[in-house]
């Protein structure tokens, strides 16, 4: 399969989200068996090498990743808002002598969908001497190119990688440009273990082939999901990078080529509402994201369940429903949302 050109050329017209770093190899890849167990090793090889000292989890992200962080070291300081008054706080804290292992970030998050200012992080730990770890899952290597901003990128290869549901997969990769890589990489020399199954990374490789048409169509799919339900009366708020405050962000790393992902999310107005759209929405119901059809969850609900009223106060609300937009006919998918919300209007008007 020929790649789009600006996929295959090492820049952009001449702006500096090339796709190399230079210095960049195959060597600098390291996969793991899902993605949290690569954000898990991403943070255990940053305390290996150079030693144990708090974290920093900026944005609000998939659960797991800040247990991780908060669980397994010197705990960590959480940025739930993502914003740039909180990156201020960084900043006094790092002048008032506090020294930081590692700040890890969603670009975009999840599942709120907003973009981090990946320039002024940058910029940020270079000064205070952090690393900078991205999980660009969300967003994809087709869509975003964030190494030259990260020490560490992280992404689970479960997701839409993959995107037949019938194997997993995570990966590490090193920005060989990072003041963090010698050590990083000899701290991996000891503590890596290559034990990714044979017939796991067959099925990697076999369903990645078509990865560039499959980001192609469900980024327009998602794109006119996101449409249709903003377009709606009793949608509350739809959450996609394309139409979110920090779409600026997004677009610093977004490439040519690239959109703006298949996840996206929205609240209603109230429970109610959002339990009938989700009893009438006709797609695959469940947790994950990136599979090859649209996948539909309560994620707060799921994800957050013993600590709703937490969760709501950084935006992640109890109606807010997560959708993993697929490969389905344009039209099809379409009114399948459109039924669902109409239905949101005839019980209402019954009451």
């Amino acid at each position: 399969m020929d790649l789009p050109q600006s996929l295959d050329e090492p820049h952009d017209s001449g702006n500096e989200r090339g796709r190399d770093v230079p210095g960049f190899s195959v060597e600098d890849v390291y996969l793991y068996g899902m993605g949290m167990n690569a954000i898990f090793n991403a943070h255990r090889c940053l305390m290996l090498s150079r030693g144990e000292m708090p974290s920093v989890m900026y944005g609000f992200p998939y659960v797991d990743t800040l247990k991780v962080l908060e669980k397994f070291g010197p705990g960590a300081t959480f940025y739930g808002f993502g914003t740039q008054e909180e990156l201020d706080d960084l900043e006094r804290r790092c002048e008032n002598g506090e020294k930081y292992l590692s700040l890890f970030c969603e670009f975009p998050g999840n599942p709120l969908l907003k973009s981090p200012d990946l320039k002024r992080i940058r910029a940020i730990a270079d000064k205070y001497d952090i690393a900078v770890v991205v999980d660009e899952t969300i967003g994809n290597f087709l869509n975003i190119h964030v190494l030259p901003y990260a020490d560490v990128v992280v992404s689970s290869l479960t997701k839409v990688f993959s995107g037949d549901s019938n194997v997993m997969g995570g990966t590490m990769i090193l920005n060989p440009q990072s003041r963090y890589y010698a050590g990083l990489k000899k701290t991996l020399e000891t503590e890596y273990e290559d034990n990714q199954f044979e017939e796991d990374s067959m099925y990697l490789e076999r369903n990645s082939r078509d990865f560039v048409d499959r980001i192609q169509r469900i980024n327009h799919n998602a794109g006119v999901i996101a449409d249709v339900l903003r377009a709606h009366p009793c949608v509350k708020q739809v959450n996609y990078p394309k139409y979110s405050e920090t779409k600026h962000h997004y677009d610093t790393c977004k490439l040519p080529d690239g959109g703006y992902g298949g996840l996206l999310s929205a609240t209603f107005h109230s429970m109610e509402d959002a339990q009938i759209f989700y009893d009438h929405l006709d797609t695959h119901k469940g947790p994950s994201l990136g599979t090859n059809f649209t996948l539909s969850s309560p994620f707060v609900i799921l994800a957050h369940y013993n600590e709703l009223d937490w969760a709501a106060q950084f935006g992640c609300e109890a109606s807010l429903i997560r959708f993993s937009v697929g490969l389905e006919d344009t039209d099809a998918l379409k009114k399948v949302f459109e039924f669902a919300l109409a239905a949101i209007l005839e019980k209402n008007s019954q009451r």
